[in-house]
């Protein structure tokens, strides 16, 4: 069992690798995007549907785990209470907090891929910079940092690795 973050800019590549890693794990990918959109598109507004987001998002989590099901964390960590949701997920599930990073180091790619993708409501069209909104956070702690202009199939390879090589760990 594990239970894995993912972090990065809105387009970097965190659903795509998340999606990928489920498929080839078992494990249940959870978007956040999924359940802000929704509650978004019920005509809740910005702040309070993000809010809300988190708090079904990480109650969710917690039932997933307590069945015994892995799980990647399909989100960035750019507030305090995202970090410490994960965390508490770990723990619950008596796993270590794994954290992947994902960038895209091309700015044309980046562009490319958030004014291409087919984007929820609750995502942005244009790259964002994580610092400048109110409250973020530098995540600390160790993390498998991945480049996605790789391939897929290579990113998933070194993920799966990494994975490997923490739940082994005593």
């Amino acid at each position: 069992m594990f239970v894995l973050q993912m972090h990065g800019a809105p387009g970097s590549g965190k659903s795509t690798l998340a999606r990928a890693i489920g498929a080839r794990t078992g494990a249940l990918a959870l978007d956040k995007d999924v359940i802000k959109a929704a509650l978004l598109d019920s005509g809740i507004d910005e702040r309070a549907a993000a809010a809300g987001a988190y708090e079904a998002y990480f109650a969710l989590a917690e039932s997933i785990v307590a069945q015994g099901v892995s799980l990647v964390l399909d989100n960035p960590v750019y507030w305090p209470r995202v970090e410490a949701g994960w965390h508490a997920i770990s723990r619950a599930a008596g796993v270590p907090p794994l954290l992947i990073e994902c960038v895209c180091p091309d700015r044309d790619e980046l562009r490319r891929r958030l004014a291409t993708r087919e984007a929820r409501s609750s995502q942005p069209r244009e790259p964002i910079d994580a610092s400048a909104l109110s409250g973020t956070i530098a995540v600390g702690g160790a993390r498998l940092t991945l480049d996605t202009t790789r391939p897929l199939a290579d990113l998933v390879a070194d993920a799966l690795a990494y994975i490997r090589a923490a739940v082994a760990a005593p």
